[in-house]
């Protein structure tokens, strides 16, 4: 008993006879265990209702998917998805994304077709240069193609192709 009342409760209760002190202590405790259920009875209840709300969500959000799939599938949604197509296409970021990419593929073409003539032995290096002089390339005795800096010494570009 004394673990659980501190020493001014002890002190009060040595007032009352043992039959009265247990007495108040079961009141005491009944209205503690009572407080508690009441407490373990609202949080079943929140998660409960958590529990719902996510199913709720849940439901919610499958019927917004299938409703999205649908509106796509209309002749709403398709003219929607074409004229934010539209859009995108008029837009800068679309021109600047097509620029970059047919950079890159001019680039490899220019270069493959640099590799392909040289390697016929009937294009010298200076017609190739004048086919798109601001690709930096340059090739080896042997045909090889470096970049710009990365010639050998002694290849000054004179030279034809032995075929």
């Amino acid at each position: 008993m004394k673990s659980v009342l501190n020493e001014a409760d002890m002190g009060r209760l040595k007032a009352y006879p043992p039959d009265d002190a247990l007495e108040l202590l079961f009141v005491d405790l009944a209205r503690m265990e009572k407080r508690q259920a009441l407490e373990l009875e609202k949080a079943k209840e929140e998660a409960l209702r958590a529990v719902q709300e996510k199913e709720q969500l849940l439901k919610r959000y499958t019927r917004e998917v299938k409703t999205g799939k649908k509106f796509m599938d209309s002749k709403e949604g398709r003219a929607a998805l074409e004229e934010a197509v539209n859009k995108f296409k008029g837009s800068e970021e679309f021109e600047e994304l097509v620029l970059d990419r047919a950079d890159g593929i001019y680039e490899k073409t220019m270069q493959d077709w640099h590799r392909i003539l040289q390697g016929t032995g009937r294009v010298s290096e200076e017609d190739l240069l004048l086919l798109d002089p601001g690709l930096p390339l340059n090739f080896t005795r042997d045909g090889r193609m470096v970049g710009a800096g990365d010639a050998e010494d002694g290849v000054d570009g004179d030279d034809l192709p032995q075929a």
